[in-house]
């Protein structure tokens, strides 16, 4: 045994040797090569350098200040140089303050021995770059933002892309209204894919993780369309963890990651542990989340349908049914789903519920009755410690949820190991560990259920706190209405028909007798030794996991006895698991030889993935009511499976050079194949150059930065998994399975989207880096776009996935950060931010001039990719006009569409941004920030269905004379097929009698058929209810009226807080302490789309972000926050 470790320490001695006389090698060419330093005295000077730790820092340049002369320290951070006796020596590292040390000063002579510290202000100047690369800020030829862990944790936001609104130029953020379990989309320069991902690659600690968005196939954002808001993979990142956010957003920036990042990528470093003392860091925060931005309702008006379909005797009664009931006749309410019946005036009328009520609205707004106050609290504890050799830091968070909807619950539990070691010199293994479980029971639903279709509307007459109670019966089934279905509990029935009723009925049940379960399991994993071959030679290895195991059950109720009607309710059982295994291998070269430097990398990296989903489900109802079990399923329990499988590898390298510290030029490129596609490869080059004029020139003393960057690039973007594939489909039918061509096919040839973006910036400080700003504009066309095109009939296939699309963007990106006001108690911080972007569709597939990406409302709106135009065009239908330009009228009064829909908005914004503020006087800090929106067009659902049914206040426009609504009656009270005719205002009754209405509307235009000025006048709400509607049947419904400019200005975070003055704590064994209230989504100061949230979106694809489609209720959020170190 001593022999052996004789021979391995021989063996490792020799390796030094070598090490060190290969270095005295290089340096003597080095100094061959610097020249003769002339005849003054010279002395070699020996020495080492250190961090406070002890360790030593390898690769630290060591330069004889004002000259070239020059060397790197080795492994041991040793270094010998030969300079003047009288010299000046300047030592620096990546992210440590420099050094200077006057030699003739020294009054200790002998080796050198220096220690560096980290400096915070370097720290900020260097990025995490990609594939983990760190780099220094100068030498970047793109532009990168960071946020740093105190703009994202302050104002409590759940994840780390949430407390992104407005701090990075480019990047516009959209979060669904799930709460904490809610999706979150990134979009980092616009829309680069028609059909494909728009959203940018997630990048922890160095390695990719699931992310994904809504709608795509092998994303956990969706498990069925059963209306309820889904989360996606970023949320899981636990923001107390999150060091620092760096988005990498052009091609050059990004080309290292092929086929992954056309969106670019979102790079998070996780905090570890630093050297010292052990400290234990601890956060508790509460925040309630109050229903914000409710629509409004009109309470002028209760339930009823305009004059046209009042029956002769519900006329004589002012628009109410008369109901007979226990031999008596009442004034009833009218079984419809709209709001254009009487006006209220408080006299008794017949509810139903049997009993008689004031004819009133409501007190409050009835969708406040629907939601409730949410509640989140959060809590933290982080331990951490750092010696010379290793260093720890674990973290757990908790979180609970109360959602804003009237049921459910979301917990998450969040472990977090960072850590490294050193078992030698020239080996250090850093590895992390992040296990979240979470647990969400009925995660909230879209309100899609309420107004999805006419019979689903209320109105302000609406008693929700009596329907939450006589919406289920004593037994545990839905009701029903006196005469209707059959029940058990005929008592306990409503008096009559509810008519709109039924739709808030339907979700009372869906929330309370739906019930989803879900617990899902997600395991981070990462291992990355590195080994410090030479003092300019290093070779690291990564491997990493990512992977989540979701498990949900949907029981759903029994709503009718199985006794009177076939069984009803359900049971489903969903299991999935989606595992990704990563793994790459660096060498890394980085060497100087004078002004010279060069860097270099050559790597390999593969990416497994691996999907399974299987679905049971009971089929035709439970026979046994209420057993949640395969076994109740009336019918053969039905099953699915879906499968994915996907590895993707490549070869890739990088090459840096650097000149004096002022020029720097990047070269990259990756070879990539994946498993999925045709035998091929695709490579990805990129360039980039910065120009560090500041450290080329001497500039005034004002001027402390200057640069300009210029990079090119080619980046990909993935089709989906199996787009390749020509497969066949199943059907089946008694028992008999067959195949068939389906009418879309994929293709073998497939390959994906291509990016080239080219990029110029430039980015300068002045007054002592007190004023800053950062330009870049980027330009890029995205080639083969991925569509699905048409095919003459002859081939058998409608539809063939070919890449024949072209995309076009460009843009600005500006950001400016200053420090206004700088005294010894008082600071001011300024930064603003604003991103420009237009986007253009250059071509579609041949005879394709347009691709429908949305269909809204049963083809009433469309958006659409358009070729010429940008991606995100509004299409809908819009009154035909003759050739003077006047709209054209049928002879019911009403305007005639034309039967091509017409171009009327486009959903992109034209720019996006924010304005952050800190300010901080003593021991007292206050942010707040603004981020805003200008342009971009939305379709604002909700408000053409509910518009359609008199809910909305813009509906009361016409429906009274005070409304501007004109007189007329009925000639012989023939309201159904009678044309009216005008009066004036003052006149009670018609020439014979006949009632007199005061809700009438003439639309300007000329009669289509005669040419004539139109006339016709017709009742208000029978023109709201045919002109916004759903679908395209009728001739003259439009979704015109229902586009919206969706600008905003809004306060999206404010922190007040308290840091305790440092002697105060430190006798409580304490660090720090800091106690801060904050408010998020606080309020608009300005909002172009009214009564409405400017954030409705009901999912995070890039279409579905442009509808206001019934979304669960915005939230404003008030909280307070405890941060303890020890």
């Amino acid at each position: 045994m001593k022999s052996i470790k004789k021979k391995r320490s021989m063996a490792s001695h020799r390796k030094l040797h070598f090490q060190k006389v290969l270095g005295s090698m290089i340096v003597a060419l080095a100094l061959l090569f610097a020249g003769s330093a002339g005849a003054q005295e010279t002395k070699t000077i020996k020495g080492m350098v250190r961090d406070v730790t002890g360790e030593p820092l390898i690769g630290a340049s060591v330069i004889e200040k004002g000259t070239n002369n020059g060397v790197i320290t080795d492994v041991d951070g040793n270094f010998t140089l030969t300079v003047p006796a009288d010299a000046t020596l300047s030592i620096a590292y990546m992210g440590y303050a420099t050094r200077e040390i006057h030699l003739a000063k020294r009054k200790k002579q002998g080796d050198l021995r220096v220690t560096l510290r980290e400096d915070s202000q370097q720290l900020k100047e260097v990025v995490v770059t990609a594939m983990g690369i760190k780099k220094d800020t100068k030498r970047l030829g793109y532009a990168v933002s960071t946020i740093e862990s105190d703009e994202i944790v302050k104002a409590g936001a759940t994840n780390f892309a949430s407390a992104m609104y407005g701090k990075a130029p480019g990047i516009r953020i959209t979060q669904t209204q799930g709460g904490s379990a809610g999706a979150v989309s990134i979009n980092v320069r616009g829309l680069t894919s028609i059909t494909g991902n728009n959203q940018p690659l997630i990048i922890l600690d160095g390695v990719p993780i699931r992310n994904g968005g809504t709608g795509k196939s092998t994303d956990f954002a969706e498990f069925g369309n059963d209306g309820q808001i889904r989360s996606n993979g970023l949320v899981d990142i636990n923001p107390e963890d999150i060091e620092s956010v760096s988005v990498l957003k052009g091609a050059s920036a990004t080309a290292l990651y092929g086929s992954e990042a056309a969106n670019g990528a979102v790079v998070i470093t996780s905090k570890r542990a630093k050297s010292g003392k052990l400290t234990v860091d601890f956060t508790a925060q509460v925040t309630a989340n109050l229903p914000a931005y409710l629509p409004k309702v009109q309470t002028v008006y209760g339930p009823g349908r305009y004059n046209t379909e009042y029956s002769d005797y519900e006329k004589q009664t002012g628009g109410f049914y008369q109901r007979t009931m226990n031999g008596e006749s009442y004034r009833s309410l009218y079984n419809t789903t709209m709001s254009f019946g009487p006006k209220y005036d408080g006299s008794d009328v017949l509810y139903w519920d049997g009993k008689m009520r004031p004819y009133l609205p409501a007190t409050d707004n009835p969708w406040k009755e629907l939601f409730r106050t949410g509640w989140n609290q959060t809590y933290n504890l982080a331990i951490s410690q750092g010696t010379e050799t290793s260093s720890n830091r674990f973290s757990y968070t908790f979180m609970g949820e109360t959602p804003n909807s009237l049921t459910g619950s979301f917990t998450k539990h969040n472990f977090k190991l960072t850590g490294s070691y050193k078992p030698a010199r020239t080996l250090n293994i850093e590895y992390s560990l992040n296990y979240i479980v979470q647990d969400v029971k009925d995660r909230p639903q879209t309100s899609l259920n309420l107004y999805g279709s006419f019979s689903n509307m209320f109105s302000s007459f609406m008693d929700i706190p009596y329907l939450k109670q006589s919406y289920v019966t004593s037994l545990g089934y839905r009701n029903t209405y006196a005469g209707g279905d059959a029940t058990l509990t005929p008592d306990e029935s409503w008096a009559y028909d509810p008519g709109y009723l039924n739709g808030v009925s339907n979700m009372l049940w869906n929330m309370y007798h739906h019930h989803s379960k879900e617990t899902e399991n997600r395991l981070i994993g990462m291992i990355r030794p590195t080994w410090q071959i030479t003092n300019w030679l290093s070779l690291r290895a990564q491997l990493s996991t990512d992977i989540t195991d979701t498990k949900q059950t949907l029981e759903y109720e029994t709503e009718r006895p199985n006794s009177l009607y076939d069984p009803s309710g359900s049971f489903q059982n969903i299991n999935r698991r989606y595992d990704i295994v990563y793994g790459d291998v660096m060498l890394n070269f980085n060497y100087n030889i004078r002004r010279f430097d060069i860097a270099a990398t050559l790597g390999w990296t593969g990416r497994y993935e691996n999907m399974n989903n299987m679905r049971v489900s009971t089929n035709g109802g439970l026979v046994t009511e209420n057993w949640f079990d395969l076994n109740a399923s009336r019918y053969t329990a039905s099953s699915t499976l879906q499968r994915m499988e996907l590895l993707k590898t490549g070869y890739m390298g990088t090459l840096s050079l650097g000149w004096d510290n002022y020029l720097f030029l990047e070269l990259t490129g990756r070879q990539e194949r994946s498993s999925t596609l045709k035998d091929q490869s695709f490579f990805y080059p990129s360039a980039n150059l910065s120009f560090l004029f500041s450290n080329a020139f001497r500039m005034p003393a004002w001027w402390n930065h200057g640069k300009l960057r210029l990079s090119y690039g080619v980046v990909g973007n993935a089709p989906e998994t199996y787009a390749a594939n020509i497969i066949y489909e199943q059907g089946s039918d008694n028992g008999f399975t067959w195949n068939y061509v389906p009418s879309s096919w994929g293709n073998a040839n497939i390959r994906p989207e291509k990016k080239y973006e080219y990029e110029i910036g430039f980015e300068s400080k002045f007054l002592n880096n007190r004023l800053g700003f950062d330009v870049s504009y980027y330009n890029n066309r995205v080639k083969d776009q991925i569509l699905s095109t048409p095919q003459p009939s002859t081939s058998g296939v409608k539809y063939v996935l070919m890449n024949v699309g072209e995309v076009a963007n460009e843009g600005w990106d500006i950001s400016v950060s200053a420090t206004p006001v700088l005294t010894k108690n008082f600071r001011w911080d300024l930064t603003a931010n604003y991103g420009i972007y237009r986007n253009k569709v250059v071509k579609l597939a041949d005879g394709v001039p347009y691709l429908e990406i949305s269909n809204i409302g049963g083809g009433g709106a469309k958006i659409q990719a358009v070729e010429g135009h940008p991606m995100g065009d509004i299409y809908v239908q819009v009154p035909q006009m003759n050739e003077n330009g006047e709209y054209l009228v049928s002879d019911k009064g009403l305007y005639m569409n034309q039967t091509e829909l017409q171009r009327v908005g486009n959903i992109n914004p034209d720019g996006v941004g924010g304005l952050f503020n800190s300010f901080s006087y003593k021991n007292i800090f206050l942010d707040f920030s603004i981020d805003f929106r200008i342009g971009g067009d939305v379709i604002n659902e909700m408000y053409q269905y509910s518009t359609a049914s008199g809910l909305t206040p813009e509906s009361l426009q016409f429906r009274d004379t005070e409304h501007g609504g004109l007189s007329y009656y009925y000639p012989g009270n023939n309201n159904a097929s009678g044309v009216p005719v005008q009066v004036d205002p003052s006149l009670g009754a018609g020439p014979n009698g006949e009632t007199v209405y005061h809700d009438g509307v003439i639309l300007p235009g000329v009669v289509a058929s005669t040419g004539e000025k139109n006339t016709r006048i017709i009742p208000a709400g029978y023109y709201y209810n045919q002109t916004y509607n759903w679908g395209t049947q009728p001739e003259q419904l439009t979704y015109r009226h229902s586009v919206f400019d969706n600008s905003y200005v809004k306060l999206r975070e404010l922190t007040i807080g308290y840091q305790f003055p440092e002697k105060l704590i430190s006798k409580l064994g304490m660090t720090r302490l800091s106690v801060s209230v904050f408010g998020r989504n606080l309020f608009y100061f300005y909002k172009a789309l009214k009564n409405y949230d400017a954030e409705s979106s009901v999912g995070t694809s890039w279409a579905s972000q442009a509808v206001v489609g019934g979304s669960t209720t915005a939230t404003r959020n008030f909280g307070v926050s405890l941060r303890a170190s020890f």
